[in-house]
């Protein structure tokens, strides 16, 4: 029988987008590549939580979270005035 989805790809994002805005106090501009990019990884979060058996949620998803906070800060000009 198939696991059930822990977490849903919108859940994801939800949590990605509010970790980065609030937790860690990071603006930047939303733009549609920007918004790809963190679908994507919604997506990739919810692909590893279900295939990895021991993936604690919100640690995968603020692994991908930083990742994403690293890019944004190494362009600044994708920030908000």
């Amino acid at each position: 029988m198939p696991r059930q989805e822990r977490l849903s790809k919108a859940d994801a994002l939800t949590f990605i987008l509010t970790y980065i805005v609030v937790e860690r106090g990071c603006a930047f501009e939303l733009n549609p590549p920007r918004l790809f990019q963190i679908m994507t990884m919604a997506s990739s979060a919810v692909e590893q939580l279900e295939s990895e058996e021991d993936a604690i949620p919100h640690e995968v998803l603020e692994a991908l979270a930083l990742t994403l906070i690293e890019q944004i800060q190494s362009h600044p000009q994708t920030h908000l005035a």
